[in-house]
């Protein structure tokens, strides 16, 4: 009797331990319910949309019209080629059908920054601002021009660091620009 319930008592401990590792498998095998990549899919459309909207904002802004004619033109480019990306992202994440899929997209759209964008018009329009009083500095022109170019270079997906290295040229030019305006104003 004792090598029956032994028996038994083994069979029970094997069959317990193989069935976690059973179920566990079929779980992470298992691919999410439509009612989730709905969901979920729904949200990345609506964020989609809204940084779309935002695009669409700023390319009208006045701050952008206010700027050269050149610059609006090529930032408004900028802009249009920023809103064809996310047209190219919704139509990836219409097409969605796993969790894996909105995931990958979450994760493309995390990195696109219409703040970006926002930055450059505002670089922009000081870089504008300061090209009068730079006109007797080469020096400041050059900070200038290079800080217009690297700015016009800036995309929706671009880094921090490439920020900050359009700042610093502007911030270069302004430097340039205050030792003229101390002495003269002495």
């Amino acid at each position: 009797m004792n090598h029956a319930r032994r028996l038994s008592a083994a069979a029970l401990a094997t069959a317990a331990l193989a069935a976690p590792s059973a179920l566990a498998s079929t779980a992470e095998a298992a691919p999410a319910t439509p009612k989730t990549v709905k969901a979920q899919t729904k949200q990345l459309l609506k964020d989609i949309a809204g940084k779309d909207a935002r695009l669409a904002r700023l390319s009208t802004s006045t701050a952008v019209q206010d700027l050269a004619d050149d610059t609006e033109a090529e930032l408004v480019s900028n802009v249009t080629d920023a809103r064809t990306a996310l047209d190219g992202l919704k139509t990836s994440v219409e097409a969605a059908d796993s969790t894996v899929d909105t995931r990958a997209a979450r994760k493309e759209l995390r990195s696109f920054r219409v703040e970006n964008l926002r930055i450059v018009v505002n670089v922009l329009d000081k870089v504008e601002g300061l090209e009068e009083a730079a006109a007797a500095d080469p020096e400041a022109v050059a900070h200038l021009a290079a800080a217009e170019a690297a700015a016009l270079e800036i995309t929706a997906t671009s880094t921090k660091a490439d920020i900050r290295a359009v700042r610093t040229h502007v911030q270069a030019a302004e430097a340039e620009l205050e030792p003229e305006a101390e002495t003269t104003a002495s």
